[in-house]
């Protein structure tokens, strides 16, 4: 498979009910904020941030992929840092060099915790 799924149409039923169950119980506001923060996400933020601004050098590695990589771009070996307790061993570590990720798992991650802080800070501002 090659490319991001732009544009990509299904009326499948298992596939449209598969992110948030069925569309049928969420009220319609609710389908479209998650549409709108989707396509904010999918459509601007990601590809300005790897063409537009190459932010963290993302254009040495994949811009959609869940694998860590090395600063050249090769996929990281992360069995050469473990001990065999599982714990990392720091010498190896700054041998190898840091963990980078690609654009999209980076924002995925960024956006996840920005979304638990922020019903967090929610709930707490207007029920608590």
């Amino acid at each position: 498979m090659h490319g991001l799924g732009y544009g990509a149409f299904t009326l499948d039923w298992s596939a449209v009910a598969s992110f948030l169950s069925s569309p049928l119980i969420c009220p319609f506001f609710a389908i479209v904020n998650v549409f709108i923060g989707y396509v904010l996400i999918m459509y601007i933020t990601i590809p300005v941030a790897y063409w537009g601004l190459n932010l963290y050098n993302a254009k040495t590695f994949p811009i959609f992929s869940s694998h860590l990589f090395t600063n050249k771009g090769e996929v990281y070996n992360i069995s050469a840092i473990v001990n065999d307790k599982f714990e990392i061993d720091y010498t190896k570590y700054e041998e190898q060099g840091k963990i980078h990720m690609s654009m999209f798992f980076a924002l995925s991650y960024g956006f996840g915790f920005a979304t638990i802080a922020s019903t967090l800070t929610h709930v707490g501002f207007f029920h608590g």
